[in-house]
């Protein structure tokens, strides 16, 4: 064996042997949680002497070489796979950060990791930050950032994550984001609406009732006609009045009618447009937390968290409902429990994508941030001990350095991506370009449905008609008949009143005649009587003729023309 080969092998041994894929937190720097009896932190006390002196020129690369002992919360942040290993397809959000520091930094932490759970009972989650920093080297998660945790001793580098306080409720879902087909009839309950159809059938029948009483009641003469009349009082219900009165009573009548069609109109054009404008404003409106608690509304927070804190020191009154898990402060809003929740903004845009706790997009956020904090790993603040103050120096300047290049970000919305499994933001999207048209086909389709399946009803009942042959009702055509009878009838007394007075003339032109003597024009003016007559009797029956076979053929009444043509008999 060659000395080249047996430097490689000795090289190869000295370095961590993994036998996995990934690796698992390591067993060495596993304690119990809140155990004071040991500490894991490194001493790189040497490391702050030597970069004193100036032998490190460069506080970036400061940690060269060294394996950090970081602890890590077990979250959707930090995943860990059924072998208890980090997850081998995504790690989490906080393992990517963390091998970007250390490839920035050239220090190495996954072989000198451990994992920790959500405090236990009776301890807070500022109790498990202050033991964590105590114990190790880097604790990692979101830690909010706060004096009241500074002043306990911990250290914060530039954060990743942001923290600040929001409030999340729910929306206020508006009937109208689904099609209403009946829509135009919301403004009149079902006992309104029975009403009027009840009042327009019973106008059509009183009308019939003044046609009968007197036939003189209406120029049209309804009497025989009580559909008509229903029509007639349908369509004085839309404000459009067709009726022609004559007499005082059905005059009176009438504007019983149109007045009672006027008012009922009017409200429900009012009542209408109140039920057809999407209304967007929620009941109560809150703006921040301080409306909320002076509104005294009840507010949902995940227990023992910095915001938890945050509330209890600035609103000791406040109305708080406390829950376990983050994921029961939406679920309580979600079914009335809660007002509203109080959490942060990146923890908002994950549960905001979490079809579990958000299925129906019907949570958002609602007024003003209550306070703007920034969260992210602690350390120690240790500057003679361990001088671990040191590891927070070099984790800020390589932070600083990730958040100028934009990787944080791009992390972050990498994550976002991952782990969402509903994409509100494109709904939320959709419904705003709805909302902003006022007036739009959910809730006016109905009206239009109504009109179309109104339109194809006429149209297949006169396509019936005409295949009948039956465009007229065949009462129309006997009264249009007797119409001509009529005229008929007139036009011929008319003759036979001519004839009486020729008749009349005639005789006394013969008295003048005897008269006067003149006995030989006696028999000439018979005969051009006679053809005067005759004459007459030719255009009267022309005439009669005439007037059956023309359109023009005068009613009963002799006021107005109508339309009518008498088949010619050959």
């Amino acid at each position: 064996m060659s000395m080249m080969t047996l430097l490689t092998l000795v090289l190869l041994l000295s370095l961590p042997f993994n036998y996995d894929a990934q690796e698992l937190p390591n067993k060495t720097y596993q304690t119990n949680q809140f155990n004071t009896t040991v500490t894991f932190r490194q001493n790189v006390c040497g490391i702050q002497e030597r970069y004193n002196r100036g032998e490190i020129t460069n506080l970036e690369n400061a940690l060269k070489g060294t394996e950090l002992r970081t602890v890590n919360a077990i979250s959707q942040y930090f995943r860990l796979d059924e072998t208890g290993a980090l997850d081998e397809e995504y790690p989490g959000l906080t393992a990517v950060l963390l091998d970007e520091l250390a490839r920035l930094g050239e220090f190495a932490w996954r072989d000198t990791y451990a994992v920790t759970p959500a405090p236990i009972k009776g301890k807070t989650w500022t109790h498990l930050l202050q033991w964590t920093s105590e114990t190790y080297d880097v604790s990692v998660d979101w830690w909010a950032n706060s004096l009241h945790r500074m002043s306990l001793g911990v250290n914060f580098p530039t954060g990743w994550y942001d923290a600040s306080i929001i409030m999340v409720g729910k929306k206020n879902k508006s009937s109208s984001d689904a099609f209403q087909m009946w829509a135009w009839l919301a403004p009149f309950d079902l006992w309104t609406w029975c009403l009027i159809l009840v009042t327009i059938v019973l106008s059509g029948f009183t009308y019939c009732l003044l046609e009968i009483i007197d036939t003189d009641s209406d120029r049209d003469h309804l009497h025989d006609s009580p559909l008509e009349s229903i029509f007639l009082a349908a369509i004085a219900f839309t404000t459009h009045f067709e009726f022609k009165p004559r007499t005082h009573p059905a005059r009176l009548f009438t504007f019983s009618v149109s007045f009672w069609a006027m008012l009922v109109a009017a409200a429900y054009t009012a009542n209408l447009a109140s039920f057809l404008v999407v209304k967007q404003t929620p009941q109560l409106q809150l703006n921040s937390v301080e409306d909320a608690v002076r509104n005294r509304v009840l507010i949902c927070v995940f227990e023992n968290t910095d915001a938890d804190e945050a509330l209890k020191r600035a609103y000791p009154n406040a109305k708080v409902i406390r829950k376990v898990t983050e994921a029961e402060i939406f679920e309580s809003v979600l079914q009335g429990d809660c007002a509203v929740a109080i959490t942060t903004v990146s923890s908002w845009e994950f549960w905001e994508r979490d079809a579990n706790t958000n299925r129906e997009c019907n949570l958002e956020w609602i007024g003003r941030k209550f306070r703007n904090v920034e969260a992210g790993f602690a350390t120690r603040a240790d500057s003679g001990t361990f001088c671990t103050s040191l590891i927070k120096d070099v984790l800020n300047i390589l932070f600083l350095k990730m958040k100028d290049e934009g990787f944080i970000e791009q992390a972050w919305k990498n994550h976002l991506a991952r782990i969402a499994t509903i994409d509100c933001q494109d709904r939320n999207l959709r419904k705003e370009d709805e909302i902003n048209a006022t007036m739009n086909l959910k809730n006016m389709g109905g009206i239009f449905a109504l009109h179309l399946i109104l339109s194809a009803a006429a149209i297949i009942s006169a396509l019936m008609y005409k295949l009948y042959g039956k465009f007229k009702p065949q009462r129309d055509k006997l009264a249009k008949a007797d119409i001509c009878f009529d005229t008929q009838h007139d036009l011929q007394q008319s003759n036979l009143n001519s004839i009486s007075s020729l008749n009349y003339a005639r005789g006394r032109l013969a008295e003048l005649a005897l008269a006067s003597g003149s006995q030989e024009s006696d028999s000439n003016m018979n005969e051009k009587q006679m053809e005067i007559i005759n004459t007459i009797h030719e255009q009267l029956a022309v005439l009669v003729e005439v007037s059956c076979q023309s359109k023009i053929v005068p009613d009963h009444s002799g006021r107005r023309m109508q339309q009518y043509t008498q088949p010619t008999t050959m």
